[in-house]
């Protein structure tokens, strides 16, 4: 028990000392480097602690062991705007920093043959930097716009052998959430703001976050597995220095997520998993209501206030593994992804740039003794979405269009003991 705390601590600090960029919303394709090389399934699959992120019934089949890596991305959205009265047609790219890092750990240890508890890093965020601003012609700062959302923590798993074919697992997730936003200052106003003064320029604000989770694996035959995972909604405190902007008076919580999957083994050497996944971005306000609201006189910041106008996001993820040999295991995947920026929301959508829908992925593991590597790489090819009523006519009109791409890979290393 001394140890699993140790290893949580070490995780904890990991997890909050690197910022984050996603490309699902504001989270990771997948969880963890083996997931994340095959196309992100985590449901009914998973090889690594990371794995407790997807579900955390996984930790009874993992044995005793720990990982620690890391995912670099290079991130790199593009802002246009034409047909505005207030100046030319113009686009912009969020090139004030295009590379991001994820950190990726996990512990796991087996307390006996129908227990066992471990740890695992969460991790989430959105971070569009423009150097030069899209937003100068309506006042905002003409040489920086940028927000930085990171959402890191820490999820402590434990998992029960309810019958010989079925695990169930059950997690708490706690953490710390920052947000800080440059160069909306054409936002902070009374007119446009209930709270003038807390929208933009206020560093960096920050919130403990609270959530759990919940899952199962059902081993339905030796060749057959079937797995199911809700993870709630962030409960957290309202971000009070950005009350002016974000909905709600600064409510900022990362939405439900649940899915579930089937992973079937071929053969000896080739495991295939189908899996869905479901991103609840409607029952939260700062994510879901749309610029209309404040066309119709809502004001940032207020109950019921503006925010991204994201849709309800659900993905459909395919991967597989082959062991090439005792040593070697190759992956691959592929997710398909409904599109959650919303055509009459582009323009805010300019500092929540996600607008990815394929995703494309390789990985590797490589053995040897008690420990393994592991690498993954990924495209998340190039999405525009086209703005139609995306810029008031208090703004000048016109339209605003958004689109991003983001190339990812990364490293780990695992020991099993």
């Amino acid at each position: 028990m001394k140890s699993l705390l140790l290893r949580t601590c070490c995780l904890s600090l990991f997890a909050l000392s690197l910022p984050s960029h996603a490309t699902l919303g504001p989270f990771d394709l997948g969880n963890g480097i083996q997931s994340l090389g095959m196309g992100g399934v985590s449901y009914s699959h998973g090889t690594e602690t990371t794995a407790l992120g997807g579900n955390p019934a996984h930790a009874l089949a993992l044995g005793n062991r720990f990982d620690l890596g890391i995912g670099a991305f290079n991130a790199v959205a593009r802002a246009s705007i034409a047909g505005n009265s207030l100046a030319a047609d113009s686009t912009e790219e969020s090139d004030g920093q295009a590379y991001y890092a994820i950190p990726q750990g996990g512990y796991v240890r087996q307390l006996s043959d129908r227990w066992a508890i471990g740890v695992t890093i969460l991790a989430a965020g959105l971070g569009p930097d423009y150097d030069g601003s899209p937003f100068a012609r309506f006042g905002g700062n003409p040489d920086r716009a940028r927000l930085a959302l990171a959402s890191s923590g820490v999820s402590t798993a434990l998992a029960f052998r309810v019958f010989d074919s079925v695990d169930l697992g059950v997690s708490l997730n706690t953490g710390y959430q920052t947000i800080s936003v440059i160069g909306l200052e054409f936002l902070d106003n009374a007119a446009l703001s209930a709270s003038p003064g807390q929208v933009t320029d206020r560093g960096k604000d920050g919130v403990f976050t609270i959530g759990a989770s919940v899952g199962v694996i059902w081993r339905i035959d030796p060749s057959l597995t079937a797995g199911l995972s809700y993870r709630s909604q962030n409960h957290n405190a309202r971000h009070r220095d950005y009350r002016g902007l974000i909905a709600n008076g600064g409510r900022l919580q990362l939405p439900a997520i649940f899915g579930g999957g089937l992973s079937y083994r071929v053969s000896p050497k080739l495991i295939v998993v189908a899996e869905a996944q479901r991103y609840a971005y409607s029952g939260e306000d700062a994510f879901s209501n749309g610029l209309d609201r404040l066309q119709a006189g809502t004001q940032l910041g207020a109950a019921g206030g503006p925010g991204f106008g994201y849709d309800d996001q659900t993905v459909y993820k395919l991967g597989a593994s082959f062991d090439v040999s005792p040593q070697l295991t190759l992956r691959a995947g592929y997710a398909y992804a409904t599109q959650i920026v919303t055509r009459g929301n582009t323009l805010f959508s300019f500092i929540g740039p996600v607008t990815l829908r394929e995703h494309y992925s390789t990985g590797f593991t490589w053995r040897w003794t008690q420990w393994d590597v592991s690498g993954y790489s990924y495209l998340a090819a190039r999405r525009k979405v086209r703005g139609e009523g995306s810029i008031p006519e208090a703004f000048g009109g016109g339209e605003a269009d958004i689109e991003n791409r983001i190339i990812g890979f990364g490293l780990s290393v695992g020991r099993r003991f």
